[in-house]
């Protein structure tokens, strides 16, 4: 009896010959997430509606039965009218990064990401290359001015280190979009940022300014914005951090 999403897009897939791997590669996500969105008894793990309509033209069903079992089952010829139903569904495709991003009508771009909370900084650490644990992060959406380019994460602020009472400056609990700066760019300095960086580190999570760097020695010098003595300026040296996300918009 077919009756929930991976029962649909289970019978989609045998009867159209896909293959999950060919799924992965055309529409850019982890065969682990298919794995997931086919099992029957995981009823809470399922795509976004972007996504559904990608898989949708992929397989060339009509996606409102895929999402909602409305409607007939029915295979698309693969003609101009298909290639129309591609196209539009690549709009709202994975960048290359994982992230999804769906165009408005006023020009502008939702921009859907992963949320790091505070509670989850520990496990990032030990597990920010696992697929699965960032799979599992709940999804959040930022509405941006330009088509994203790169990789970007919300992350949650903890503490009031980074917030002296300044307009630019963030409190406690704020959520914020940040862009991930690329090791390869390191060596050339970090800009001043408006609201700050996340450093990644291999023991812990900061969100700072980044008050120098030291080409020769990978040192950075980190500071707060509160003017608090509690709150002093410290070091990392470049070879001990994991990631460098700048933060670009932030939400309280």
């Amino acid at each position: 009896m077919i009756t929930t999403f991976a029962d649909r897009l289970n019978f989609a897939m045998d009867k159209t010959g896909k293959t999950a791997y060919k799924m992965s590669q055309q529409l850019q996500l982890a065969q682990s997430t298919i794995s997931k969105y086919r099992k029957p008894e995981d009823k809470d793990f399922r795509p976004k509606s972007i996504i559904i309509k990608s898989i949708a033209a992929f397989l060339r069903v009509p996606d409102r039965w895929l999402e909602y079992g409305e409607g007939e089952f029915e295979i698309f010829p693969d003609d101009e009218v298909q290639n129309m139903m591609v196209n539009e569904a690549a709009e709202q495709m994975p960048n290359k990064a994982g992230n999804v991003t769906e165009e408005l009508a006023n020009g502008k771009y939702r921009l859907w990401t992963k949320k790091l909370p505070i509670r989850a900084f520990a496990s990032y650490l030990s597990e920010f290359r696992n697929v699965s644990f960032y799979e599992e992060l709940e999804d959040v959406s930022w509405v941006v001015d330009h088509n994203p380019r790169g990789r970007y994460m919300t992350i949650e602020t903890e503490g009031d280190s980074m917030n002296g009472g300044g307009i630019n400056d963030t409190p406690d609990r704020a959520d914020m979009l940040g862009r991930e700066l690329q090791r390869h760019h390191w060596k050339d300095g970090f800009r001043e940022s408006i609201y700050g960086w996340v450093i990644v580190h291999r023991e812990t999570v900061v969100f700072k300014d980044i008050k120098s760097f030291d080409k020769l020695t990978g040192d950075i010098v980190c500071s707060s914005r509160s003017g608090l003595p509690q709150h002093p300026d410290f070091t990392i040296n470049l070879n001990d951090v994991l990631e460098i996300w700048k933060v670009i918009k932030r939400s309280f």
